[in-house]
């Protein structure tokens, strides 16, 4: 049997060692802010457009864009796309070295689908689906020490399983209505356990995990009582994770360990797009089509970075209390809050085109300036972002049908985006982590290719 001052030094050293494990859980990766959808778009013909189809989208698209369009165009039709994200970003040291992190290349899929409800509902009612799945790893919940600078909106992006639906209801030919959701899982639980320092084993253990639906809801509305003219809103709530992970283990003969882990990740801010456009001709009948818009982020009520983290060993079996009331004594408490990012919100203009050359070709181009929500971090977090120019280009070709099913042809779509970041210098306070200065920036490429068809 051990005597309570071995137990004391046994409970301060796993203490220790329980901290430093949590910590190099915790310190894994960066988080994931703003949707992948948000950030590099969604469906090639889309991203080839700068993002600006609140009020032009004609596709399964607009199952994120606006729910409203999934009757703009009454076709059932779907399809899929591959998606490369390839960065270039990096943090330059003045002056010495230290660690950060930088995104890699990275890729995902998506499948989606939209059709109208014939019959009974004549086609004034329609809905759609999507979903998006990186090839690289499944959707990911992490935090990272604030001493390391990591890009804020681009380390693990695109590494996030997201599913959309949507439906739409048209009232008048010139009015259409949608509500959609998107979807994350989200987990809560718990573990309890018993340890027995002189048998060297645990003595109990108990995990509880549950698995639920993050959901988040989108409304959009188009209206076009002009011929060639649309006004595009649509609105999406915030999305994010919320994660909490308790752990108690009871160490006979010492007391209890306490291990709180909590904090929010995956988040995503209210949004709230506007969009205009004008066609000679409607899409997609040989033409141009035009749409220009903003996008206003509430990026002021995003979480801290990192997590909320306790660490609590008390001496509950070494000295119990006498009195009922009285709490045991803390042998160690610790504890480490998250940092406030003190973002603010931001308003992003856009524009695109696409001019539908013949039956056959069509090309696209769109432009958006992103402009960065986040203030230099001089002080305890190194959380990096910088405003943006994202200029895209691309176009689609017209196949028949290979598989001679229907007189519908196939689509290929092919966009290649490029995302400039703008340089920024950071010069930490006396007595914050990294010493010294540094910059970051860089650029993203990104390229896309979809499938499409119209089934009917």
């Amino acid at each position: 049997m051990l005597r309570p001052s071995q137990r004391l030094v046994a409970a301060r050293r796993l203490g220790c060692a329980a901290a430093l494990a949590l910590a190099a859980l915790a310190a894994g990766g960066a988080p994931a802010r703003a949707s992948t959808f948000d950030t590099y778009g969604f469906s090639a013909r889309a991203i080839a457009m700068g993002n600006a189809l609140v009020a032009s989208g004609l596709h399964y698209d607009a199952v994120y864009y606006n729910p409203a369009n999934l009757l703009l165009r009454k076709r059932t039709h779907f399809g899929m796309g591959l998606r490369l994200v390839a960065p270039s970003l990096d943090v330059t040291p003045a002056g010495g070295d230290f660690a950060r992190l930088e995104p890699s290349t990275s890729s995902g899929f998506y499948f989606a689908m939209a059709t109208p409800l014939s019959g009974v509902f004549d086609d004034k009612v329609g809905f759609g689906l999507a979903l998006y799945h990186p090839l690289t790893s499944g959707t990911r919940v992490e935090s990272i020490d604030p001493k390391t600078p990591y890009f804020y909106r681009y380390q693990n992006l695109p590494d996030k399983l997201v599913f959309a639906a949507s439906l739409a209801v048209e009232p008048v030919e010139w009015l259409r209505v949608g509500v959609g959701a998107q979807v994350l899982a989200a987990f809560d639980g718990d573990v309890i356990a018993s340890l027995s320092l002189a048998e060297g084993r645990f003595t109990r253990e108990e995990i509880d995990l549950s698995v639920r639906p993050a959901v988040s809801s989108m409304l959009g509305l188009s209206v076009g009582p002009l011929e060639g003219l649309r006004l595009g809103v649509a609105y999406r709530h915030a999305l994010e994770l919320d994660y909490e992970l308790p752990v108690r283990v009871t160490i006979e003969g010492v007391g209890d360990l306490d291990v709180l882990v909590r904090g929010t990740s995956l988040y995503t801010p209210n949004q709230l797009a506007v969009g205009v456009s004008w066609e000679s001709a409607p899409a997609p009948e040989v033409g141009v089509t035009i749409e220009a818009g903003i996008t206003w982020e509430e990026w002021h009520l995003a979480p801290p970075a990192g997590a909320l983290f306790l660490l609590t060993i008390d001496d509950s079996q070494v000295r119990p209390p006498t009195d009922p009331q009285d709490a045991p004594e803390a042998i160690i408490d610790v504890s480490a809050a998250p940092i406030p990012l003190g973002a603010r919100d931001t308003v992003t203009p856009r524009v695109g085109a696409e001019w539908r050359i013949d039956d056959t070709w069509t090309v696209r181009a769109g432009w958006f300036w992103r402009p960065t929500p986040l203030p230099r971090p001089i002080y305890q977090g190194n959380t990096l972002d910088a405003s943006a120019h994202v200029v895209s280009l691309g176009g689609s070709v017209a196949f028949g049908d290979p598989l001679g099913v229907t007189s519908n042809p196939l689509l290929l779509d092919l966009t290649a985006q490029l995302t400039r970041l703008s340089t920024r210098a950071v010069e930490k306070a006396p007595g914050f982590e990294p010493e010294g200065a540094y910059t970051f920036g860089g650029t993203i490429w990104q390229v896309m290719i979809d499938l499409r068809h119209d089934y009917l």
